[in-house]
């Protein structure tokens, strides 16, 4: 077996993040290495993935808890297997999983995967054969499923998730459209991931650059960012558009929600954005009618109505319907003489 030190070299949580994380929110601290118990693993760490969902995670807005102040900042990390007490894995197996900010880590056998290094190199089971991978994957294969000759939005497409989405839809035959921050990544998106265009969202002129990219609108969206983005990128979808709600991280930094929907818990119901027309559905009205008609009467459906009355009221019924004034129903009722 492979020496191992006593101690080794961890980054804790000194602080949680109140905005933009700062330096003094972690500390690098020496620590023992953890005792090994029976089904567990001793793993060599090489290779730390730092992902955007930590920073929700450290907000308390994600899946997994956030951590509690001095313990090791969770994360994705890669190493080889220096001992064994499940029997699963031979010493120099390398293997990932959610293993922390450190040196070394110890884990249960069932919560690490084998690492296929004939694949690529084991860098890359962090990233793209890893959890960025199989993000991108799903989103492109399980939700927008382009199509030759539509038109894919991909935010962040610079990023880990990003790129590998993009380039999934322009194999597909879309024509894939990236959204980054700067000149230099737009470069990149285009001339080494191979996306039609790319658009920096933090210019002034955002909107209209995105029009002129998708003149027929947009079918298809990879969201990772949420917020002003999102916001834009909805104006223009095309019909019957799809939109892959990944990631917020216009919010992860925060103090408060900003105002508008939050499109969090969208992500964890795993739902999908779909628009509705009311006159998609109007063979069905007769149906409707039946149905809500014969629950008011059966006292299981209440409305409420909020009568002006005259015509010369309609105007500010209009505008108090608009600041939100009216309950229920909003109406007017057209006096005579």
């Amino acid at each position: 077996m492979q020496r191992v030190p006593a101690t080794m070299q961890a980054v804790c949580l000194r602080a949680i993040p109140q905005g933009m994380p700062q330096l003094s929110d972690f500390s690098l601290q020496s620590l023992p290495v953890p005792p090994m118990l029976a089904g567990q693993v001793l793993v060599r760490l090489h290779w730390l993935s730092l992902d955007p969902f930590l920073r929700a995670q450290l907000g308390g807005r994600y899946v997994a808890p956030c951590p509690p102040l001095g313990a090791i900042v969770p994360g994705y990390a890669v190493g080889q297997v220096v001992d064994d007490a499940s029997g699963r894995f031979a010493a120099g197996t390398w293997v990932t999983g959610l293993l922390g900010w450190a040196q070394y880590a110890v884990a249960d056998a069932n919560a690490l995967q084998a690492v296929d290094e004939t694949l690529a190199p084991p860098s890359t089971a962090v990233g793209v054969l890893g959890i960025p991978g199989l993000t991108a994957w799903a989103g492109v294969r399980r939700i927008l499923a382009p199509e030759a000759g539509q038109t894919i939005v991909i935010s962040t497409a610079a990023g880990a998730v990003g790129s590998i989405a993009g380039q999934l839809c322009k194999a597909a035959g879309a024509r894939v459209v990236g959204l980054t921050s700067t000149a230099e990544k737009c470069d990149l998106v285009t001339g080494t991931y191979g996306f039609d265009a790319c658009v920096n969202y933090r210019a002034p002129d955002f909107a209209d650059a995105l029009r002129a990219a998708c003149p027929q609108g947009i079918d298809g969206y990879f969201d990772n960012v949420g917020g002003a983005v999102l916001e834009t990128v909805l104006g223009q979808l095309a019909l019957r558009a799809r939109v892959v709600l990944c990631g917020l991280s216009d919010q992860y930094n925060r103090a408060e929600r900003p105002p508008g929907p939050n499109l969090g818990p969208v992500i964890g119901a795993r739902a999908r954005l779909e628009g509705l027309v009311v006159y998609d559905h109007l063979a069905d009205f007769g149906t409707c009618r039946q149905e809500l008609a014969g629950l008011i009467a059966a006292g299981q459906l209440y409305y409420r109505e909020h009568i002006h009355h005259g015509l010369e009221q309609a105007a500010a019924g209009f505008i108090g319907l608009l600041n939100g004034e009216n309950s229920g129903k909003a109406l007017v009722a057209v006096e005579h003489p």
